[in-house]
C-alpha cells in the first residue's frame, strides 16, 4: 500500500511506520506540495492520503472517505511576540505556510483576528507559500507559521529559544482541526478497502504499544528517519506519543463542527450530504 503523507516525514507517522514493523506493506511518500497526495490518489497512484481534515472537507472532483484519525494535537499560528505586539498596533506582519489558498488562509486570519478581539485591518496578514519547515521560516524572518503543531514546531521553537506564541484554535474559539486523519478514495476497489481494514487493525495494536514504551518509540523513529539524535528530537517524539489516537475509526461527528465552521463562513467545502457520506 502507498500512502501519501502531508509533509516531511515527522514523529507524528510513527504509528505508520510501527505499523509497517509489525508487518503492514506500507510505502510513505512525502510531498513536495501539500496538496501533492490529493492528486496522487486522484490519479490512482496511492491507497490513502494522510492529512489535517480541513482539506478532506475541501471541494474537490474527487469524493472522497475518512477512515480514522491516528494523531491530534494543539494547532494554529504560531508567532512572534513582537509580531503579535504589531498586529495590536495595526501592523502589516507576513505568515509562512506549506500553501495559501482562499480557504486556509481564511481560518489563519481567523484565529489572528479572534486573538485580537476585533477585524483584522485590509492586508495586515500576508499570507505566503514558503513550504514546511515552520521553525526555520521565522528563524528566517517571517513573524510566524500556520499550520503548526504544538507537538513539533512548538516545541522545537521553544528549544531553539524563540520568543514565540502558538495561537490555538481553541484559543479563538474555533473547531480543532489539528490532527491526521486516514484519506481514501469513496470508489476505492474492495482489495484497498481490506487493505486499509487491515492497517487500521495494526495501528490499533501498535499505537498503546508506543504510547507505552517511548524508548522504544525513541528507537523507531531514528531507525526509520535515519536523522542523528539530539534532545529537540527526544522532546518531540515524547510530546508526539501523548496525542496519539486509538482505536483508528470515522468519526463524522468529531469533524462535523470544523465542516460547519468553514461552510458558514465561506470556505469553499463539501455540502451537507457529501460530507456525512464521507464516514
Amino acid at each position: 500500500m502507498k500512502i501519501a503523507l502531508e509533509w516531511y516525514l515527522n514523529p507524528d507517522h510513527l504509528p505508520l511506520l510501527a505499523a509497517r514493523e509489525a508487518g503492514v506493506d506500507l510505502t510513505l511518500i512525502a510531498p513536495d506540495d501539500h496538496y501533492d497526495g490529493f492528486e496522487a490518489l486522484a490519479a490512482g497512484d496511492v491507497t490513502l492520503v494522510v492529512n489535517e481534515p480541513l482539506h478532506l472537507v475541501e471541494s474537490r472532483p474527487l469524493t472522497l472517505r475518512a477512515h480514522g484519525t491516528f494523531f491530534s494535537t494543539e494547532g494554529g499560528v504560531l508567532i512572534r511576540r513582537t509580531a503579535l505586539d504589531a498586529l495590536k498596533a495595526g501592523a502589516a506582519i507576513r505568515i509562512a505556510s506549506p500553501v495559501s489558498g482562499a480557504t486556509t488562509d481564511a481560518l489563519c486570519r481567523d484565529i489572528l483576528a479572534a486573538w485580537l478581539g476585533r477585524p483584522l485591518g485590509e492586508g495586515q496578514v500576508t499570507i505566503e507559500s514558503a513550504g514546511f519547515a515552520h521553525v526555520d521560516n521565522i528563524a528566517a524572518g517571517f513573524d510566524g507559521a500556520w499550520l503548526a503543531f504544538a507537538n513539533v514546531e512548538g516545541v522545537d521553537a521553544r528549544l531553539r529559544g524563540l520568543d514565540t506564541v502558538m495561537v490555538t484554535t481553541a484559543e479563538a474559539g474555533l473547531p480543532e482541526f489539528s490532527a491526521l486523519e486516514l484519506i481514501g478514495r469513496a470508489d476505492a476497489a474492495q482489495a484497498d478497502l481490506a487493505a486499509i481494514a487491515a492497517l487500521r487493525e495494526s495501528l490499533d495494536r501498535v499505537i498503546p504499544q508506543l504510547i507505552a514504551n517511548p524508548q522504544a518509540a525513541r528507537t523507531l523513529w531514528y531507525r526509520a528517519s535515519t536523522e542523528p539524535e539530539s534532545a529537540t528530537t527526544d522532546a518531540i517524539v515524547a510530546d508526539t506519543l501523548r496525542r496519539l489516537v486509538a482505536p483508528v475509526r470515522a468519526d463524522a461527528a468529531r469533524w462535523r463542527p470544523m465542516w460547519r465552521y468553514m461552510a458558514d463562513h465561506g470556505g469553499d467545502v463539501v455540502d451537507a450530504s457529501t460530507y456525512e457520506a464521507m464516514f
